[in-house]
This record gives C-alpha cells, sequence and structure tokens, in this order.
C-alpha cells in the first residue's frame, strides 16, 4: 500500500496533476533522517536493518562465492582487463566510498558519451532516446562499450553481486537510494542532496518502479519518500518486488 501511495503521488507529479501547492510543498519538505551510530537505541530499525545487512551479506558472499568465481572467470576469458569494476560513489551525507561491480564494459572505453548525457539527465531530466512508440528511455541502452559477458551480467543483475561486501563494510545497504557518482552530485540542487541523508543501497524504490522509466527528479522523490517512510515491512515489500523485476530479465 505504502509503495503504491507513493508511486501514484510521484506519477501525478510528473504528469502535471498533482496540485502546485503540493508539487512546491513535496519539493521544499527537509527530512531529518537519523543515521546509525554506537549509540542507536537497541530495538530502532537502523539498528535491526544495520545487523540484518552484515550477516546477510556475509552469508550471500559465502554461498554465492562459487558463482562468483565463475563471473570472474568468464569475464576475464571474454575480454581483456580485470574482472571487477571499482568506482569511486557518494553515499550516506556526502561520504565517498570505491563501489564495486563485475566489469561489464570493455577496459580503457571513453565515457564521455556517458558524461555528457548523465549531465542532461541531472541539469534538464532528459531521456537518454525515446523508443518507437514514443516511450522516453532514462538509459544509456544499446552501449557499444559493454562486452557479450556483461550484456548477460545486466540484464541479469549479476554485475551488481562484488557491492555485497560494500554493504558487509557498511558502505552500502540492500536497500536504499542508489549511489551516484561524484560529478553528479556535483550538479545536485539542494533538495536532490536529501537522497544523500540515507545509506546507499544494492536496490530501492526506483529500480522497483521502472527505473528506466523515471526521469532524474523522479528518482529523486522516490528517494526521499523512502527515507521519509522507510521501516522493515517496506524493505521487505521492496525486496520482493526487486525479486520480481530481477526475474523479469529486462536489466532493470
Amino acid at each position: 500500500m505504502v509503495i503504491m501511495q507513493i508511486i501514484e503521488t510521484d506519477n501525478r507529479y510528473m504528469t502535471g496533476t498533482l496540485p502546485v501547492a503540493e508539487r512546491q510543498e513535496q519539493a521544499a519538505r527537509t527530512t531529518t533522517a537519523p543515521r546509525f551510530s554506537e549509540t542507536t537505541p537497541v530495538f530502532s530499525y537502523l539498528f535491526w536493518k544495520y545487523l540484518v545487512d552484515r550477516f546477510a551479506a556475509l552469508g550471500m558472499l559465502i554461498v554465492l562465492s562459487p558463482l562468483m568465481s565463475v563471473i570472474a572467470i568468464a569475464i576475464r576469458l571474454d575480454s581483456r582487463g580485470g574482472a571487477l569494476f571499482h568506482r569511486e560513489q557518494v553515499g550516506s551525507r556526502g561520504k565517498n566510498f570505491m563501489a564495486l561491480k563485475f566489469r561489464t564494459m570493455y577496459d580503457g572505453n571513453d565515457d564521455q558519451t556517458y558524461r555528457e548525457y548523465v549531465e542532461k539527465y541531472v541539469r534538464e531530466n532528459a531521456p537518454y532516446q525515446v523508443d518507437e512508440n514514443g516511450a522516453r528511455i532514462f538509459k544509456v541502452v544499446n552501449d557499444s562499450r559493454v562486452t557479450r559477458v556483461g550484456r548477460f551480467l545486466r540484464k541479469t543483475n549479476l554485475d551488481e553481486l562484488p557491492q555485497l561486501v560494500n554493504v558487509l563494510k557498511g558502505e552500502m545497504s540492500f536497500i536504499g537510494p542508489r549511489p551516484d557518482v561524484p560529478f553528479a552530485v556535483a550538479m545536485y540542487r539542494d533538495w536532490h542532496l536529501k537522497r544523500l541523508n540515507a545509506r546507499p543501497g544494492i536496490t530501492g524504490l526506483w529500480q522497483v518502479c521502472g527505473r528506466k522509466a523515471v526521469p532524474f527528479e523522479g528518482m529523486v522523490r522516490l528517494d526521499i519518500s523512502y527515507i521519509n517512510r522507510r521501516s522493515l515491512a517496506l524493505d521487505l515489500k521492496i525486496a520482493f518486488l526487486t525479486v520480481a523485476t530481477i526475474l523479469k530479465g529486462d536489466g532493470s
């Protein structure tokens, strides 16, 4: 129910049917989202989320290590370069960290086109392209930089598995806003920065709400809505919806 309310509000905002007063209130809403620390109450949501994240990440790394080893070998055999991709990301409260993913692109590729699109995406809510049905796609598609193995990993979301290490280290969570790159965050407006008031997640509302069809400011509003409403129940709903999204196999 909560997820449907968030989606409905966001859709009304993007289609212009949300009253102007509500739009202004939504954009101006601040959040005083707490963060985990050694003094966090034992029975609080953040305490249990932090605990579950750590133990679940450790267990999944142990169980999935054979699969991850096979993926690493396949990447190395498919193209030149290492199996892992390291990229600096902006996490909770603007703290930078190195996020891990399986490498899905050719080593040494030129990212200028990607950077130019990200700038238009953040500054103008611009789509990457419009398909034959007139639908706007807010994601880089048909990227020639992606390897054969990389296309499979992206379609199945298996390229995200190394981020379990980031969760284990406490830099990320399973559920939360997606981390962004520093050059994109540098273009944020003040209210966009509210999405950084939580530990970034491997998945979140954006992923289960059809991220390819969501413009940048729509993603930000979803993230802020999640931070304001987050609970273990909402996290579980997002986790189940994430599994359903992955099974669709469209790389969302």
